[in-house]
């Protein structure tokens, strides 16, 4: 008879999944409606998604907006986008002496995604260049 080995050995990351993303515009919503940058897409065998960190990327030195920075999961056809996450960013003027914003969101449980799950984000405020603002996923591809 044979024997079912299935969850009975662990499985680790393969290797990271850390490719950046840049958040260029304002999207208010928190259905998964408007402009949403893609951040993370699952591989075949799946995705471990940690946490995800914002930071602000403005080219020169201006006052960024307070913003509220959303994450979304969709479902496996990479349709019908959820929020499953979101985090302020306070307001700060980034100089040759002084850091920008930035923000970060922890799951409280790592999110598994499912092969053609995108995690997708988007943030609320958008005045201009000092507001942008670049992700990048604590992710790893199983």
């Amino acid at each position: 008879m044979a024997t079912n080995t299935a969850n009975s050995t662990p499985i680790f990351i393969n290797k990271g999944n850390f490719t950046p993303a840049r958040i260029a515009a304002a999207n208010t919503a928190s259905d998964g409606s408007g402009t949403l940058v893609t951040l993370v897409t699952a591989t075949t065998d799946g995705t471990r998604v940690d946490g995800v960190r914002f930071i602000n990327s403005q080219a020169t030195a201006a006052a960024s907006g307070l913003k509220i920075l959303r994450i979304f999961l969709t479902d496996t056809g990479g349709a019908n986008p959820r929020l499953i996450g979101e985090v302020s960013m306070a307001a700060a003027t980034r100089s040759t002496t002084a850091i920008g914003a930035t923000a970060i969101y922890t799951f409280d449980q790592a999110i598994i995604m499912q092969s053609g799950q995108l995690m997708s984000v988007c943030m609320s405020v958008y005045a201009g260049v000092q507001d942008q603002t670049d992700a990048i996923a604590y992710a790893g591809n199983y």
